[in-house]
């Protein structure tokens, strides 16, 4: 009887770390490397808020984050916590004289469609098919 009781203790202390090893350290880990991320925003900036919004940050303040998004350059104030991530981030190195400034602008992606093409769509009903005597059957 001595020894269950024993083996109850170790099986719970057990259960404890297994669940520390696989649940909170894991979280724990994500948490610092969220707030360190936004602790190293800088003006410049891409972020993406919670919320889904892009914009370039342009000024920060405490806890605060003024942001300029879309075309109107429209600002927003957002709190730090808002930010979801960062997409891009603004190049505090200054590039050498013999990096050309074609290496020093990032790629982007062609999305454009080429719509100068005209489709026309295929005509539904039976097809007619000749026989060997050049008739069309129906």
């Amino acid at each position: 009887m001595k020894n269950a009781g024993v083996f109850n203790v170790v099986l719970l202390v057990a259960f404890i770390a297994l669940i520390y090893f696989m649940m909170i350290r894991p979280q724990r880990k994500r948490d610092k490397e969220v707030s360190d991320m936004r602790a190293s925003l800088k003006p410049g900036d891409q972020i993406v808020t919670i919320g889904g919004i892009v914009g370039k940050v342009v000024r920060i303040k405490d806890d605060r984050i003024l942001i300029e998004t879309g075309s109107g350059k429209t600002k927003m104030e957002i709190v730090k916590t808002a930010v979801g991530s960062v997409v891009g981030k603004q190049a505090t190195e200054k590039l050498d004289d013999s990096t050309s400034e074609k290496e020093a602008e990032p790629e982007i992606e062609e999305t454009h469609v080429n719509r100068s093409k005209k489709v026309t769509p295929k005509k539904l009903g039976a097809k007619k098919s000749e026989n060997e005597n050049g008739k069309t059957d129906k």
